[in-house]
């Protein structure tokens, strides 16, 4: 049987929730499709990075890393109308939203292509290993983007809570009625074992395709969301093994700081492009912040030391309001350009799984030894002192400074994934965090800027499950469900 890639993908991520006789009943036409006949092909449909890279303004704007405030709203409501159902968790808004749910499944579908395609080609076994592998990994990556953002957080009590509709094929009516969040959670685990049986190294010129590198540090990151501290150590440690290159910050990024003038003001900012060879990279995802205003809250600027930390200086760019706002007094974050935020693992992350994973285990030398094993790389140069435990009191202090320094380190991407497996950690050794905001009175249409309210989103609430897109519960004819909000 002859396998074709559509010319339009889209199709292959969305017409699993249409179950249309008569849409399904047109064959896909050959002139407007690319026969699969090798390996090769296969192999070009996982080298497109323009699709497989991270797209995703709902972690941009809801978690605390954003802040929302009100002169800069009253200066440029534009540029926060069309935002503010994410900012303010609107669930009945951000459920008319398809953009991130479609893309996900976009990726999905290529990784089914490849798995559906596979044992019709011809080849060398290796080479099929390896490219199936890719498919695994792949799959279990965005699935566990999926997971982290439109279902509960992963604890005993919501084992049985609304996991994931599972893709596997790319068969139109295969089921689509959403598994628990275990099973959901087991079968990106299967997928992720899966890929661990890869020998490939880690190629600096091919950083977003699979590497055993990439699938260790992938798995740590698992496995701390799942609070299984052991698992998330033991895979740190063998990512750590294979590559454990720090990036100085201050000399990677100087030479890139540019100066710009807009709105009658000037603003300094990073101008490196979105770097697909970053040293500290098991796994090239850059979260692609289309809003270009990734703006950071009072919170997040606190945790930094603003004068020796050179992640302050660089990446939060003082009055970029000049040009999204043509007022002063507002920054932004950027940190590749003014669109892309480092949202793959990295050394770093790693770094602070086995810090996090040592500190809960009461390894305090451990865990502060790691931790300055990062710091010394974000700091300007000569002024980094070097933690000591003396610097902490109790277990308690420490593993919310690594949380804090998790929050200096990836803010407006893991974030997100940080706050609910914090407020879901049955050892609860820190505080659960509730998002605040200070706004005005929004009823998902009008503001009333001359009523101030208080938005809360606090440990427990429902809508750290985001809801599902609106038109897909409708196509899939009573198959998917919505996510419960009362």
């Amino acid at each position: 049987m002859k396998t074709y890639i559509f010319k339009s993908l889209l199709i292959l991520s969305m017409a699993f929730f249409i179950s249309c006789d008569d849409f399904l009943s047109e064959p896909p036409e050959k002139k407007n499709n690319l026969e699969i006949k090798s390996i090769e092909a296969l192999d070009m449909l996982l080298n497109h990075y323009n699709v497989l890279f991270d797209r995703s303004r709902e972690v941009v704007l809801a978690s605390d890393s954003y802040g929302l405030y009100k002169g800069y709203y009253l200066a440029q409501k534009s540029r926060f109308d069309s935002q503010l159902q994410y900012i303010l968790w609107f669930p009945e808004l951000c459920a008319l939203q398809t953009y991130y749910w479609e893309q996900q499944f976009l990726k999905i579908a290529y990784a089914n292509t490849v798995l559906s395609s596979i044992d019709d080609l011809e080849g060398a076994e290796a080479d099929k290993k390896r490219i199936v592998e890719d498919a695994h990994f792949l799959r279990a990556y965005e699935y566990f983007n999926l997971t982290t953002l439109y279902c509960l957080p992963y604890s005993e009590d919501n084992k049985s809570a609304l996991g994931m509709p599972l893709k596997r094929t790319l068969v139109y009516d295969e089921d689509l009625t959403r598994k628990s969040l275990e099973e959901t959670m087991k079968f990106i685990e299967d997928e992720m074992k899966l890929a661990l049986n890869t020998t490939k190294a880690r190629d600096v010129n091919k950083l977003f395709r699979l590497s055993l590198p990439a699938v260790q540090a992938f798995a740590a990151r698992y496995y701390l969301y799942i609070h299984n501290y052991d698992k998330a150590e033991e895979y740190a440690n063998l990512a750590l093994t294979s590559h454990s290159q720090m990036v100085n910050y201050q000399t990677y990024f100087s030479p890139t700081m540019r100066t710009y003038s807009s709105g009658g003001g000037t603003y300094v900012a990073p101008n490196a492009p979105s770097d697909y060879k970053f040293g500290e990279s098991y796994y090239a995802r850059m979260l692609y912040n289309h809003t270009q205003n990734a703006v950071p809250s009072e919170k997040l600027m606190n945790l930094y030391d603003k004068v020796n930390d050179y992640r302050y200086d660089a990446f939060f760019v003082e009055n970029y309001s000049y040009n999204r706002a043509s007022v002063p007094g507002w920054s932004a974050y950027q940190q590749f350009g003014s669109i892309g935020i480092l949202q793959g693992p990295t050394t770093a992350e790693m770094y602070l799984i086995r810090a996090e994973s040592r500190a809960r285990k009461n390894d305090t030398q451990g865990a502060v030894s790691d931790l300055n094993t990062v710091r010394t790389n974000r700091y300007k140069s000569g002024t980094y002192v070097n933690l000591t435990s003396a610097n902490f009191t109790d277990k308690k202090s420490l593993v919310q400074f690594i949380i804090d320094e998790r929050h200096r380190e990836f803010p407006f991407t893991l974030r997100w994934y940080d706050i609910k497996r914090i407020n879901s950690d049955p050892q609860n050794i820190v505080d659960k965090i509730t998002i605040t905001r200070e706004f005005f009175v929004f009823d998902g249409l009008i503001t009333d800027v001359n009523i101030n309210k208080t938005y809360t989103l606090a440990p427990g609430d429902k809508r750290f499950a985001w809801p599902l897109p609106k038109i897909d519960i409708e196509l899939s004819k009573g198959q998917l469900v919505q996510n419960p909000y009362d």
